[in-house]
């Protein structure tokens, strides 16, 4: 599905589409340039989820878990500045896949051979003044 929009103040809707498409698919994949909006997309979908307080970006944690009222967890990674996959084993990220929660990746392009084929696959371009979503 691809959507295209003049401003952020349509991005709740592409959040909507997206955890609407989720299904059981449990990791979603962002890829955009930086500024693209990644973590802003983000920020929305854990909003809609219902996740109150502090949204932040995990450029230097690598990862933030959010927790629901039912005990379970989203966590949101940011891969930038990961060099090496072996830096992923070190942190647990295949624990974090395998746990069932749903995981927002920025940046999974140094994780693709550790992630599953089903990813729901989010892509965002800027072009002039608009964002297009590609959703797969």
């Amino acid at each position: 599905m691809k959507t295209i929009i003049a401003d952020e103040s349509h991005i709740p809707q592409v959040a909507t589409s997206i955890l609407e498409g989720i299904g059981n698919r449990k990791i979603i994949l962002l890829k955009g340039n930086l500024g693209s909006g990644k973590t802003t997309l983000t920020k929305i979908i854990l909003s809609q989820l219902g996740i109150l307080g502090a949204i932040t970006s995990p450029t230097f944690n690598i990862v933030n878990d959010y927790s629901f009222a039912n005990d379970g967890h989203l966590y949101h990674f940011d891969l930038y500045r990961i060099k090496s996959i072996e830096e992923l084993y070190e942190i647990g990220f295949e624990e974090y896949l395998d746990s069932g929660n749903i995981c927002i990746i920025e940046w999974p392009e140094i994780a693709e051979e550790l992630l599953p084929n089903n990813c729901l696959k989010v892509t965002i371009q800027m072009k002039d003044s608009e964002r297009i979503y590609q959703i797969d």
